[in-house]
């Protein structure tokens, strides 16, 4: 609703429809072992949020709220209604966000992949990112994005333990080294300090909530603690011995879960 453009595609023409929301310093092109799959037996809307991928890049709105209106537009001029919503890492937060804004009830299913409550590590939370928990952590990865080669190769090995084929880790790089750095610096540090804890005790909506044991920017009692606060209306999975991108990692199980939970009643 402010002009910029968001990039997306649809795959599948029957089923139930699933938006994929991808992380930062990603795209929608992160979930190309996923899509073909899934698009099976779902109508896979597939987009590029702001500062990512093929879609607009303009010098305002470094706010997860923002994405989380961007996200509503989309679904508006789609003319989608009570679709899934799947966010890996800080697309997860965009959901949160749409829901304390906009409400649960035009949404069916929710999934979350690999992503603690909040990333800043407070007092009554310990469980934070692993790399960016505080302002001195957050200065690191806004000076480490000034060299985005360097940030995309190290990216990968923060966050895969088992890497896919050498054409998906370069299809990884290239899709990073579309963003502006100074892009990515700002978003960041709106994300990181959001704590989102209240906002999971409120949803509703039937949740799958997915986690790797080795996720490098999470420890296991931050990711558990989605489903937790949540409460019975989600479900929790763990990938043991997967990373944050164990949807690359185990395609095949991520791909069949997601559908089942999707298509349950």
């Amino acid at each position: 609703n402010d002009g910029v453009t968001i990039s997306y595609e649809i795959h599948g023409t029957s089923g139930p429809d699933l938006v994929l929301i991808h992380g930062w310093s990603g795209s929608s092109k992160y979930f190309s072992l996923n899509i073909p799959e899934l698009a099976k037996t779902c109508r896979v809307v597939a987009y590029d949020i702001r500062f990512h991928g093929r879609s607009g890049k303009p010098e305002w709105g470094f706010h997860v709220a923002r994405l989380a209106a961007d996200l509503k537009d989309l679904m508006s001029a789609l003319g989608l209604t009570k679709p899934a919503l799947l966010g890996t890492s800080m697309g997860c937060a965009i959901i949160w966000s749409y829901i304390e804004l906009y409400g649960q009830s035009g949404l069916s299913k929710l999934v979350f992949v690999d992503q603690a409550p909040s990333q800043w590590i407070m007092p009554d939370w310990p469980h934070g990112s692993k790399g960016i928990y505080d302002s001195a952590s957050l200065a690191n990865i806004q000076r480490a994005v000034l060299d985005m080669d360097a940030f995309a190769d190290g990216n990968a090995e923060c966050c895969l333990t088992k890497p896919p084929s050498d054409e998906v880790m370069a299809v990884l790089k290239r899709e990073t080294l579309l963003c502006n750095p100074s892009h990515l610096g700002a978003l960041m540090a709106d994300h990181a300090q959001i704590d989102w804890r209240p906002i999971l005790k409120r949803i509703q909506v039937p949740c799958l909530n997915l986690y790797g044991t080795k996720s490098g920017c999470f420890p296991v009692e931050g990711l558990e603690a989605v489903g937790t606060l949540i409460g019975d209306n989600c479900q929790s999975v763990a990938f043991e011995g997967c990373n944050h991108w164990l949807y690359l990692e185990e395609p095949q199980r991520f791909n069949d879960l997601v559908a089942k939970f999707v298509h349950q009643p």
